[in-house]
């Protein structure tokens, strides 16, 4: 893999601004300029980001913080990967990002000029991020991650839920406000899947003969 940086010295706080990116519209020139900025960032740097996130699980019950280490791994290790070597074909190249891309840009470059070393790891957090909320349009917490209280992030009919979507929205360094998900409904929260499909099943049948009979 010839992404990573291995010159081998010592990197600033601050490898790039964020004010670079205000300017790109497009999907294509933004998966570029990620990938660009990613590049400046090593191995050791997303274990130092999983190391950092370990700690702050210390005092979590044990079975509760793997799982949470598991996902934390698939949201970092896995999404850096998938930005390095994704390519986006023509059409999809062209799609028009989010309106929400200035304000997505606005709040990394504030919490990323903080003046402390721990701005470069948050830039690499936010680079992770854009690429899968804006490239991919998925949540930042992946597929499955659990929550207190038994739920976690879903895909149900093309759409993503999130148990704590707008319970966390108003925080300032949540990346809720800008996640492609949107909050679990009453019964994602009461049913399993498997019942939901069978509720979602009857509710189509249901459907079906009454637009048909009508």
């Amino acid at each position: 893999m010839g992404f990573w940086n291995r010159a081998g010295k010592k990197l600033p706080d601050t490898l790039f601004s964020w004010e670079e990116f205000k300017g790109i519209s497009r999907k294509g020139a933004l998966l570029t300029a990620l990938q660009e900025k990613a590049a400046l960032y090593s191995p050791e740097d997303l274990e130092q980001m999983l190391n950092r996130y370990s700690k702050k699980l210390e005092n979590v019950p044990a079975d509760y913080a793997d799982a949470l280490k598991h996902f934390a791994r698939i949201q970092i290790v896995d999404g850096y990967h998938r930005m390095m070597t994704d390519e986006l074909d023509g059409i999809h190249a062209s799609v028009r990002i989010s309106s929400s891309w200035i304000s997505f840009v606005d709040d990394a470059k504030s919490a990323t000029t903080k003046g402390t070393p721990a701005d470069r790891l948050r830039s690499l957090k936010y680079l992770i991020a854009a690429y899968t909320i804006y490239i991919c349009n998925e949540p930042v917490h992946p597929e499955g991650m659990p929550f207190p209280g038994g739920f976690q992030v879903e895909q149900y009919d093309g759409v993503y839920y999130c148990p704590v979507r707008t319970v966390w929205n108003d925080i300032d360094e949540a990346l809720c406000k800008f996640c492609p998900a949107i909050q679990s409904r009453d019964v994602d929260l009461d049913l399993s899947k498997e019942e939901r499909d069978l509720v979602t099943k009857k509710e189509k049948l249901a459907n079906y003969f009454y637009n048909f009979k009508g």
